[in-house]
């Protein structure tokens, strides 16, 4: 053969090597991977927070992880987040397949599972104007009053604080998505909400149904070894079409007979221009908002409740910080009156001790994961379509100085320690449209249990459960506190008759 020949097979050999080194060094940084499977030993399937941390400590803003074809991004910066999440949000708003929640269970109706398009934004507007920041002070006095419940309930059964905890958001959710009048503990609604509740967070785990890293096998038959997740979802779907329905049309019966309380369903279906604008597609738009509304309560239920019971652990180990907010509590109050949204501006420290709990233990440390639409390309780095993004808000909330020191302090004095809120609610144009609603009433719970209330560790302790100081928290999606007992009693006896009064008006 001629030298050409050779030339030229020996060029195009290099400039093949070369563009392959290339493009491998276009992706983001990247734990070491195995020659066959990739990085799939690296992708947790709960949350490990020493890891999360690490990949921020080892790789900067960005961490890439790839198996059998699929990439996964995390993002570890407020700067990266807000780069791609906020200014790009076009391209990262959507969301990664789920096949068990979301095909067979049906939750791919809701606007936390919608990708993002036309629907996903219409449906968005029309929540934004039932719970915007103005929008959702019509539901303060309802607010309000489940809290008297609330504490008259720890009153009578202070150590069964984590079923009181349940049942006070669930009220909460329940009466200001469906106006339902909802006093009884033993409430159908509430029985079936929670349950539905933990059903889907169980099976939203990574890696708790196979056919969720391997899509393809929803199809095979159901006789077919392994095929076990298509009972599980049919039960799931069962489920979940139960709870958004019997609610919803418990309303829309209501609406009929002239009668239905104010609520978030109520406020969509009576506007006549919402419904004239839609036109024939109506119908669509109801059934959005049928499933939208029964999203609500999955997506606030875990979080909601485990901010309150990590609230009620903080207090147990942290005393003296208790103390303080008592002591601005009583200064505003007179120590003998509710608490109300019109004292907030009067108790820095408060929402301090808020934003600091908020913080010292996030209580979902990697949130809901975003899927890129396109190919993109960001500080030279490749990011490929249908990318998974996650956005790593536990090595945000570490980001301050001492972050195992639980100091409220700092959200008071000039430190740069990032306002908690800014990312635990979510990010660009998939940030969580009931904030409002929920920081409303987490400020009322707390800042009240406070006031009437003192929150110790426990002289002895129940079988089943730990000290305070012994306490972990669930390695999952939505991070709990274990089981855990405490000392909860009125303050003084005038308290306990406060609390008392206001269980009667």
């Amino acid at each position: 053969m001629s030298l050409f020949y050779y030339v030229f097979v020996s060029v195009l050999l290099v400039c093949a090597i070369a563009y392959h080194f290339r493009n491998r060094a276009q992706y983001p940084p990247s734990p070491p991977k195995h020659w066959l499977l990739g990085n799939l030993l690296d992708m947790p399937r709960t949350v490990d927070w020493d890891k999360l941390l690490s990949w921020k400590r080892d790789y900067g803003g960005l961490t890439y992880l790839t198996a059998f074809g699929q990439s996964v991004l995390v993002l570890n910066t407020p700067e990266v987040i807000k780069d791609l999440l906020d200014k790009r949000a076009k391209n990262y708003s959507h969301r990664p397949q789920t096949v068990m929640v979301g095909e067979l269970f049906g939750l791919n109706k809701t606007l936390v599972f919608y990708d993002y398009n036309d629907r996903y934004r219409t449906i968005r507007k029309l929540t934004q104007q039932v719970l915007g920041p103005e929008a959702v002070k019509k539901y303060q006095a309802l607010q309000l009053d489940i809290v008297k419940l609330f504490l008259e309930s720890l009153r009578l059964d202070p150590d069964d604080f984590r079923q009181q905890c349940r049942l006070a958001v669930s009220r909460m959710i329940l009466t200001v998505t469906y106006g339902l009048e909802i006093k009884a503990a033993d409430s159908e609604y509430i029985a079936n909400a929670q349950h539905t509740s933990e059903t889907i967070n169980q099976a939203v785990m990574p890696g708790a149904y196979i056919v969720d890293l391997i899509p393809a096998l929803k199809h095979l038959p159901r006789w077919f070894p392994f095929t076990s997740f298509h009972e599980v979802g049919d039960y799931g779907r069962k489920l979940v079409f139960d709870f958004v329905t019997l609610p919803f049309e418990y309303v829309r019966r209501n609406m009929a007979n002239g009668y239905a309380p104010q609520s978030f369903v109520s406020d969509l279906l009576a506007d006549p221009e919402t419904m004239a604008k839609h036109g024939k597609h109506s119908e669509d738009l109801i059934e959005d908002i049928k499933w939208t509304a029964g999203a609500m309560f999955s997506a606030g239920m875990e979080t909601s409740l485990a901010t309150m019971l990590t609230f009620f652990l903080a207090m147990a180990l942290y005393p003296k910080e208790q103390a303080k907010a008592q002591q601005e509590i009583d200064t505003v109050t007179g120590g003998n009156r509710i608490v109300t949204f019109d004292d907030r501006p009067n108790l820095p420290f408060v929402q301090a001790l808020l934003q600091e709990i908020a913080r010292w233990h996030v209580v979902a440390p990697t949130g809901l994961p975003r899927r890129s639409a396109e190919n993109d390309t960001y500080n030279g780095y490749r990011i490929p379509a249908n990318t998974v993004l996650v956005p790593n808000i536990w090595a945000l909330s570490q980001s301050v100085i001492d972050p195992g020191r639980f100091d409220p302090e700092r959200f008071l004095n000039s430190s740069n320690a990032q306002n908690p809120y800014e990312y635990i609610y979510g990010f660009g144009r998939r940030i969580c449209p009931g904030r409002h609603l929920a920081d409303n009433f987490l400020f009322l719970f707390a800042v009240n249990t406070l006031a009437f209330f003192n929150i110790d560790q426990p002289a002895q302790l129940t079988e089943g459960l730990k000290m305070p100081a012994d306490v972990v928290f669930s390695p999952t999606i939505v991070s709990l506190p274990e089981p855990f007992a405490c000392k909860i009693q009125p303050r003084t006896d005038a308290h306990a008759e406060v609390i008392s009064s206001m269980a009667v008006q």
